[in-house]
């Protein structure tokens, strides 16, 4: 069984940097979730602090999971690691030529090689349990270069004889396809005594799918981001790689597969990163627009969406109003029965309705179109099946009003996508969707402190 190592916060921070609480909150839902371990970057002031490090592994050590420090393969780096109370350390250095000479000032191998290596029994020396190797752009070796993948595997048994407990091989510029990284892995694991991480960058978008190939090939660690976010364009995302390995493959891991679906979305109200819409756990994916499919959808939701997603991630799946609206949808939110002939004319007019505003059309919409037809709708029903509209509560409040109190409290909220305290025309800005009387909550909420209210519908 492969160890899931997350490195949101550490190669995730380098795409967004996170407030100390912040990263607190994100490292204990991490925990919560199953993953073997999270890594984090040692401090290097003034971008990090001892006190940030300390402050998450404060909150880690309440829960099983392994602390795993990264820096350079260098002395100072080792021993500032060791100043933590943390299972592990994660030393990297790049031995390839094309990084030697423009990265590492000319060194040669031979030093590259070494640096590492005392790196590896410098973190023996402190006690780590756990020892990683990073063997910076190793799939240049798969590829041909310095040696090609026998040179590789020579170093990785090396580095594993110096005190590695497992190296990392990241494909470091992306470049890899699924084919080659299940290749990748499979002669090396062939040629290696060492266990071997698994870290792909997302170039060519191949990164959680090269990281599945190298779990099913034998990789003993992969790792993961959430939402994949890392350098440049990021990393293997921890949903698309565990769930896949659940899901398709019957990989045992010791991820709770029912909490990523929480894990996403309160990493995304944590950070205002939004999941974006070809995410596995996005909106959009949760939502049925072709007319034929949403006619499917209503009787057997599993002819469109996978069933590990239907029994782990979505409770429901959202319909939307467009040009292509299932009259088998309309039939659903109608209080009686009504011949095929009228529901055909209905769909056509909502269809016709839909492309003069050019747009989906929302609950409301839908709801005096059909009353204008003369035709009994059941409201709830309504609600339910119909993607709900996105708004935006701008707020303007007393200046004595506690705001920032009772953010954590709207962030709670299910509806509520994102809360941002702002400057100018108004207060507090709450991004949600239109769902549960959310409007009415605000109300109660912050009551005689509003002084304005606006709603801002998003097409």
């Amino acid at each position: 069984m492969p160890k899931i190592l997350d490195t949101t916060l550490r190669e995730g921070e380098l795409y967004k940097r996170f407030k100390r609480e912040v990263r607190v909150k994100i490292a204990e839902l991490l925990a919560r979730v199953g993953v073997d371990r999270i890594e984090l970057t040692i401090d290097y002031p003034p971008r990090t602090t001892r006190e940030d490090v300390e402050a998450v592994i404060e909150v880690l050590r309440s829960y099983d999971v392994e602390i795993v420090l990264h820096g350079r393969a260098y002395r100072q780096d080792v021993e500032a690691a060791a100043k933590y109370d943390a299972e592990g350390v994660g030393v990297y250095l790049a031995p390839t030529s094309l990084h030697r000479q423009f990265k590492l000032g000319g060194m040669s191998f031979e030093e590259a090689k070494r640096r590492l290596e005392e790196a590896l029994e410098l973190a023996a020396s402190y006690g780590f349990k756990y020892r990683r190797a990073t063997i910076e752009d190793a799939s240049r070796y798969y590829l041909g270069e310095d040696g090609g993948i026998e040179a590789l595997a020579r170093l990785v048994n090396d580095l594993g004889e110096a005190g590695a407990t497992v190296v990392s091989v990241p494909d470091t510029c992306g470049m890899l396809t699924p084919p080659q990284a299940r290749e990748f892995f499979e002669e090396l694991t062939a040629l290696c005594k060492t266990p071997l991480s698994a870290h792909f960058h997302n170039d060519y978008g191949y990164a959680s799918a090269n990281t599945v190939e190298a779990a099913l090939a034998g990789a003993d660690e992969l790792h993961v981001s959430v939402l994949g976010i890392g350098d440049r364009n990021g990393i293997a995302d921890l949903y698309e790689v565990s769930a896949a390995l659940i899901d398709i493959h019957g990989v045992g891991l010791r991820i709770e597969r029912s909490r990523l679906k929480e894990l996403y979305d309160t990493f995304s109200k944590l950070t205002g990163i939004r999941i974006p819409f070809r995410h596995p756990l996005s909106l959009e994916a949760q939502t049925i627009r072709a007319g034929v499919h949403q006619s499917m959808a209503l009787k057997a939701p599993e002819g469109y969406v996978p069933l590990g997603k239907l029994k782990h991630d979505f409770e429901r799946l959202y319909f939307e109003a467009t040009t292509y609206l299932s009259k088998k949808l309309i039939q659903r939110v109608l209080k009686n029965e009504v011949d095929d002939e009228v529901l055909q004319e209905v769909s056509s007019a909502l269809a016709r309705l839909a492309e003069q505003r050019g747009r989906e059309l929302g609950p409301r919409e839908i709801a005096e179109a059909l009353k204008s037809m003369g035709l009994e709708i059941d409201e709830l029903a309504l609600q339910k099946l119909l993607r709900p509209q996105k708004a935006y509560i701008l707020l303007n409040l007393d200046p004595r009003f506690p705001i920032r109190e009772k953010i954590p409290e709207i962030l709670s909220w299910s509806e509520v996508d994102q809360v941002d305290e702002v400057y100018g025309d108004a207060d507090l800005i709450i991004a949600a969707r239109l769902e549960d009387d959310v409007i009415d909550r605000v109300k109660r909420l912050f009551g005689d402190a509003i002084l304005r209210i606006r709603t801002l519908i998003a097409d």
